[in-house]
Parts: C-alpha cells; sequence; structure tokens
C-alpha cells in the first residue's frame, strides 16, 4: 500500500510531529510512505528513516501558490501511483479534494484541530471520504459544521515514541549549546511559536518575576519557532535585562525536542509536546491559547484526554494560574508529590497514546476506504491482506472499468449480468469507479450505484473512453448476427473506440455466435484480434472463435455470471409470490416464453395445453412470467388467458435477484429466453427448452440437459413426455444439476478474478 501525508509544513508543532511519527510507525509495518509539505525541519528526520519527501508550498492561501502546489501534489500522486491520499490540514485538504473530483482516488484526512468555519474559509475546508479525530470534541466538531458521518470519522490519538521520549535521553549536547546553567531548576515550554499557538509562552515570561522570588535557580527554556518567535525573542531578551541574569533561553525551531523536554523538571504547553514531556516522566502544567487545565494529574486525566490535551473550552491561561501551579510543584517539602506526578504522567502516556495505536487508527481508516466498511468495525487481522483489494492506482484515466452490454432495457437476463458484475466486482474491490453504457443511465446509476452513460451518445462515449482503463464487453450474446448485423456493428464499434483511446478491452463471458455473414466475421475476426482477454460462457462459443481469434489473444471458457448471483431475501420473493396469487407453500412452475417471428404459430395454445396438463396431473399451479416486461408481456398475458382453470402471473417490474429466488422455487420451469434456464440451472431446477437460437441449446448441452422441443415446431405431447420424465426422476435430475451449479459457480467468479487481474 502507497500513502501520501499531504501537510503544509514539517516545521516545530504538535501535528507535525504526528504526522512524522505516524509515517515512520507505517513504513515500519511495510507501508510505503510519502509526504509532500512546504518543507521545514522535520524532513531531515523523514529522509533518514527512509520516506520520501516533495516540496511544495502548501502552507499558502495565496492563489499563485495554491496553484503550483495543485499542479504539484497532481503531479505526486499519478506518478507515484498512490493508493491513499492523507491530508492534514485546511490547504492540504482543500487542494486534495479538488483532485480527488477528478482522479476519484481514496481520499482520507486527520482533524488536529478545529477551523474558523465562516464564509469564505468554510469552502477551503474537505475532511474526505474518511477522517481522524485528535479527540472526541474534534469529531463533533465535524459532525456539527460539516456534517460529517460519525460512521467515517474515529478518535485517534497523538501517539508518543517511548524510545525517543524517555527520561534516560542525554541531553549534554543541547545543554553545552544554550549554556544551561548548573543546578538549575529548570522549566521547559515547547509550542510552535506562532501567535495563535505562543499565547501561554508570553504568560509564563510574565510570571517569570514572581517565580524567582520562590525559586532562587530559576531557568525557563522555551523552544519553538513561527511568527511570533521575535515577539518571544524581545521578551525574553527584556525580562533577562529586567531580572540582572539569563532565566529565559529561546531557541528558535529545533528537531531534538526530545533532549529539551528530558533536560526539564517542570513542562509547561498543550497537546502532542506535553505527551512528549510526560513519557520522559515530567510533571506537567497544560496551558495554552485555548484555554487552561493546570497541573495534570488523576484529577485532569479526562478533561485532557476530551480536549486532546489542549484546553478547549477550559477557561483561559493566566500568569497567575500559571504561577501558582508552577510553585506548588516545585515545592521544595513536595517531592514525593513530583515523583507521583511524573509517574502519573508517563504512566497515562503507555496507557493511552502509543505511537502503535496510532498508527492502528490510520491503517483502520485506509483498510476502511479501500474494503468500503466503517471506520470503527475494521479490525487488525484485516491489515494483513489489504493489498490484494488494491487493484488500481491513480492515473488520469479515472474510469476504472466501462461496462458495455444491452443494459437498461428491462431484460431480466441482462440486469442479472450486470448485477452479477457489479457485485462481483465490488466483494473484490469496492471503490472501483465503474460507468455502465445503458439506455436509461438515470435508472442504472441508482440501481447499481455506478456511473452510467446513455448507450447511443457516442460523443459523451467517446470522451469516457478516453478517461477509461479497461472496457468490458459483456455478457450474454452481444457478438452475433443472428438478431442483426446492427447491434454487432454496434458492440464492434464501441471496442474499437476503446483502443483508439487507449483503453484495453475484454470480452467478458459472452456467447459467441452464431455469425452468419461473411462480412461479420471479417470484422469480427479484426475486433478480437485487438482485445486484451476473452473469456466465454461456454465451449461452442470457443469453437465459434475457432480460426478467428489469433494464439497470443488468451481465451478462456468460464461461465455466465449468473451463476453467482445469489437470490434475493425470503421475505421479498414470498411478497412477489403472493402478489401473483401464490401463497406460503403453494406448489408452483414456471412458464417463460418469447415473441419471436419464426415461433410455430400454434406456440401459445400449445404452452397453454402444457401447463393444464402439468397443473391437472401433478398439483402444481403455473406461474406466468416475463423476463423482459416490453417484449413478453403481451404474449404472456395471452398465454395466461389461455390457460383454464387455476394460473398466475406474476406483476411487472421484477428484480433480477428476486426473479432467480422465485425460479429457484418453482418445481419446473418451461423457458425460452436464455436466462430463464440459466436461472433454473443456477437453483438445479429441471427445465424444459423451447429452442428458438443455438445459444439455447447451447447452455443445455453444457448443464447436459436433453429437454429441448423446436420454437418453430413446438410438439406438446413432447413438452407433456418431457414434464413426466422430469418427475419421475427429479432427485437424480436435480442432484446432477446441483453439482453443475456448483462448477460453474466456481467458474463464474473467475471472470471477475480475471478481470481484475488485467485491471492491475
Amino acid at each position: 500500500m502507497r500513502v501520501l501525508m499531504a501537510t503544509m509544513q514539517l516545521d516545530i508543532g504538535g501535528a507535525e510531529t504526528h504526522i512524522v511519527e505516524l509515517s515512520k510507525a507505517l513504513a515500519r509495518r511495510g507501508v510505503e510512505v510519502f509526504v509532500v509539505s512546504n518543507g521545514g525541519a522535520y524532513v531531515s528526520e523523514l529522509e533518514g528513516a527512509g520516506i520520501k519527501h516533495f516540496e511544495a508550498p502548501l502552507h499558502s492561501k495565496s492563489v499563485g501558490d495554491m496553484r503550483k502546489a495543485y499542479s504539484r501534489l497532481e503531479r505526486i500522486i499519478l506518478d507515484n501511483n498512490i493508493d491513499v491520499v492523507h491530508a492534514h490540514a485546511r490547504i492540504p485538504g482543500f487542494l486534495c479534494g479538488r483532485l480527488q473530483k477528478k482522479y476519484k482516488f481514496r481520499f482520507v484526512t486527520t482533524a488536529h484541530w478545529v477551523f474558523d468555519t465562516r464564509f469564505p474559509l468554510n469552502l477551503l475546508t474537505n475532511w474526505g471520504d474518511r477522517s481522524l479525530a485528535v479527540s472526541d470534541d474534534i469529531k463533533k466538531y465535524l459532525v456539527d459544521n460539516y456534517n460529517c458521518e460519525p460512521d467515517n470519522i474515529r478518535v485517534t490519538i497523538n501517539g508518543v515514541d517511548m524510545e525517543k521520549f524517555s527520561e534516560n535521553v542525554d541531553f549534554s549536547d543541547v545543554a553545552k549549546e544554550f549554556e544551561f546553567g548548573k543546578d538549575r531548576t529548570r522549566i521547559v515550554y515547547v509550542s510552535r511559536m506562532d501567535v495563535d499557538r505562543s499565547f501561554a509562552a508570553h504568560k509564563l515570561i510574565e510570571a517569570i518575576p514572581d517565580l524567582c522570588k520562590r525559586i532562587d535557580n530559576l531557568e525557563v527554556v522555551v523552544v519553538g519557532g513561527g511568527n511570533d518567535f521575535e515577539s518571544i525573542n524581545q521578551e525574553a531578551s527584556a525580562m533577562n535585562t529586567k531580572m540582572g541574569r539569563r532565566v529565559v533561553i529561546t531557541t528558535n525551531g529545533r528537531t531534538n525536542i526530545n533532549k529539551f523536554v528530558a533536560s526539564g523538571d517542570v513542562f509547561v504547553g498543550v497537546s502532542r509536546a506535553a505527551l512528549e514531556a510526560m513519557a520522559c516522566r515530567k510533571p506537567a502544567v497544560i496551558a495554552g491559547n485555548e484555554g487552561y487545565i493546570g497541573i495534570f494529574d488523576e484529577d485532569k486525566l479526562q478533561v485532557s484526554i476530551d480536549t486532546n490535551f489542549c484546553c478547549r473550552g477550559c477557561e483561559m491561561t493566566t500568569k497567575e494560574k500559571l504561577r501558582d501551579d508552577i510553585l506548588a510543584i516545585l515545592d521544595p517539602e513536595k517531592e514525593e508529590y513530583r515523583k507521583h506526578l511524573g509517574d502519573f504522567s508517563i504512566e497515562t502516556v503507555k496507557k493511552y497514546y502509543s505511537v502503535e495505536t496510532m498508527a492502528d487508527d490510520a491503517m483502520k481508516m485506509y483498510v476502511s476506504i479501500i474494503k468500503d466498511s466503517k471506520i470503527n468495525d475494521v479490525e487488525k487481522s484485516e491489515f494483513e491482506d489489504i493489498d490484494k483489494y488494491i487493484y488500481h492506482g491513480n492515473s488520469k484515466r479515472s474510469i476504472d472499468v466501462m461496462l458495455s452490454g444491452y443494459y437498461g432495457f428491462h431484460n431480466s437476463g441482462d440486469d442479472a449480468i450486470l448485477t452479477a458484475i457489479v457485485k462481483g466486482l465490488r466483494e473484490k474491490c469496492p471503490n472501483l469507479n465503474i460507468t455502465v453504457l445503458s439506455k436509461n443511465p438515470q435508472e442504472t446509476a441508482r440501481l447499481y450505484g455506478v456511473d452510467s452513460i446513455d448507450r447511443f451518445s457516442i460523443c459523451k462515449i467517446f470522451g469516457a473512453l478516453r478517461k477509461t482503463k479497461l472496457l468490458v464487453s459483456g455478457g450474454g450474446s452481444l457478438l452475433q448476427d443472428v438478431t442483426s448485423s446492427k447491434s454487432l456493428y454496434y458492440y464492434l464499434a464501441i471496442m474499437r473506440i476503446a483502443k483508439i483511446c487507449g483503453a484495453k478491452v475484454m470480452i467478458y463471458a459472452n456467447g459467441i455466435g452464431p455469425i452468419c455473414k461473411d462480412t461479420n466475421r471479417r470484422k469480427l475476426k479484426k475486433a478480437v484480434n485487438k482485445t486484451d482477454l476473452i473469456t466465454l460462457r461456454e465451449k461452442s462459443s470457443k469453437d465459434e472463435l475457432e480460426g478467428l481469434v489469433a494464439k497470443d489473444i488468451p481465451v478462456f471458457v468460464t461461465a455466465d455470471p449468473v451463476f453467482s448471483l445469489e437470490s434475493g431475501s425470503e421475505k421479498a420473493i414470498a411478497s412477489a409470490l403472493n402478489k401473483a396469487g401464490l401463497s406460503e407453500g403453494k406448489r408452483f412452475f414456471a412458464v417463460a416464453v418469447r415473441e419471436w417471428k419464426n415461433s410455430d404459430k400454434n406456440l401459445e395454445s400449445q404452452v397453454a395445453q402444457f401447463a393444464e396438463y402439468v397443473r391437472d396431473k401433478y398439483g402444481v399451479t403455473p406461474l406466468v412470467i416475463s423476463m423482459q416486461d416490453g417484449f413478453d408481456r403481451n404474449i404472456s398475458e395471452r398465454i395466461a388467458g389461455m390457460i383454464k382453470g387455476e394460473c398466475s402471473i406474476l406483476e411487472k417490474g421484477i428484480s433480477p435477484e428476486i426473479m432467480l429466488g422465485i425460479v429457484g422455487k418453482s418445481e419446473l420451469v418451461l423457458g425460452m429466453r436464455l436466462h430463464t434456464l440459466i436461472y433454473a440451472a443456477k437453483n438445479a431446477v429441471p427445465a424444459i427448452a423451447i429452442d428458438y437460437d443455438p445459444k439455447v441449446t447451447a447452455v443445455m448441452e453444457s448443464i447436459e440437459q436433453k429437454f429441448l422441443v423446436d420454437a418453430r415446431n413446438v410438439d406438446v405431447k413432447k413438452m407433456c413426455d418431457y414434464a413426466d420424465s422430469i418427475f419421475e426422476n427429479r432427485e437424480e435430475i436435480c442432484s446432477g444439476l446441483e453439482e453443475k451449479s456448483r462448477q460453474y459457480k466456481i467458474l463464474a467468479t473467475k471472470n471477475v478474478e480475471m478481470m481484475l487481474d488485467l485491471l492491475r
């Protein structure tokens, strides 16, 4: 997994240290981490840990710098095939969010603090598809102010590396560099010295005269740089002049914070810096711009955790509060009290703020967005195999898969194919960007959770294919000229445009042929030899391609995608049957016939006679179903009207999964459309096929069933004899079909696996 951390800069600060420690912890776990920022003191530490840093002006709100940063981010994400982009501040989040709209990559954020939500600043804020919040109150802020989904937010911590931050750290080099006094009582303050972060530093310096009255050997070390550093430095110099000696030492920005906090007797500050000092077993006074908690002890634990040690919502910091709490800690008579505070501090960090826990939280966020699950439901066991769910990186081709087929025509079989393909892809790779060509794009987008384009809008298709990685043509019997040459030309044209646009092309679980015209065979040959992969529904389709496809084109016989589809809920199936007049437990058999120009003129009456025969002899009610309402409804209603006595007809608008479940509950199927027979085979239900197309013969042969009648010459006696044979040998027939169904389900899932391998 390749993760890009995007932040403003890497100078001294709690968020910056969080990013550095998180990046190093993830890298130790084998995650390939990249960081982009405007640079700063921590760059060398990252690079020393083998983490690549890119420079971009992500710290600036100027339009020119933001444009430069946008272009730089775009290039980094595309060139390094980033799997997850993780932003850590407002400007990086805004720019990454803009890029995500263009490239559809996985985008997450960490909220380290709260931002001004007034217009137009609120427009610069983007929290991605998942977020980490460093405290509960920040999570509440995200939910209340930005309507973020709570299930997409996880509260994390500012994890501390307890090997780096330890009371045993040798600080002699910084003591020498800054000429620390010997035997001094030292207060250490660490923060980024920006105007919105340095309030407590000013108050601490103001308190020095009062502190020196009680502490003769006081030394205050103020660590950090920023836009308020010069003001702090001048104030420190003035105080030293006033006190007649050097009491305050200022350092500007430093990366070896661990050595400074290890040198102190008391720490003053907030957030991550406070936790790092606590890891060094130092008593801490929690004070900052946003409020004042005071001496950290058992009574202050919950408020400290709730505000991420940032004091949000607490009373303001004053020099008097700082003075009184520092003196309480440094009272010469309270050595045991100081030891207790230090011990409680380090135990708190060990229990709540491990850097590995912080890395676990980030991993849970990455796994949740890759697998499209709830962030707080992810288990650590899911970390190990996450790479197998990542089948695509980022490129200018933002559409991963475009599906071309007979979609949007309310044909149950083709709708079932689309359902099976999309579900199969989502199971393996939830965040795949899928676009479907459809006769009814709005409905297709709504029903399947995909993007969709009008299948006849060639200009839009051309534009989309220029952004598509893989065109999938399938499944069904798309490449044939029995229906018409026009449909064949359409599907071949889409494949040709895809290749012109630089996309890969896969023929997916197709039934090929028949191709009757020589010119059409030549066109097919030209098209298939430019594909990257072909999978076929049955062996007869491979025979049809014999002599047409080159040996270097991979061709596999798999199975129809519908064999991998599962039926809808029992409740929905029962409801549909009840509306058709079939109560629970009522035995029935399915009759599904279509219009066909070459059908026997007596087809409808013959089917009605057959239905009456089976009902009267075996006590099962005929249920007439329309596999494609727009084409089959009239003939279905006519047949139902011809059947004398009890008969049911299924209502319109039944989804593929429900139709599959209804067929699965039938005792027998008389089917004409191909997928009626596949629904039956999937459910191990015996079927009699009305053969109007070679594909019907092919599927019956593939499942080793012999019950076929010719649609041009329907023999009702033959159909009745088949029914007798089925009911007499039902157990044996069903057993054979169950085995075939199991085999074909495995083969059907291979279509998805091979597609993703091709995409990868």
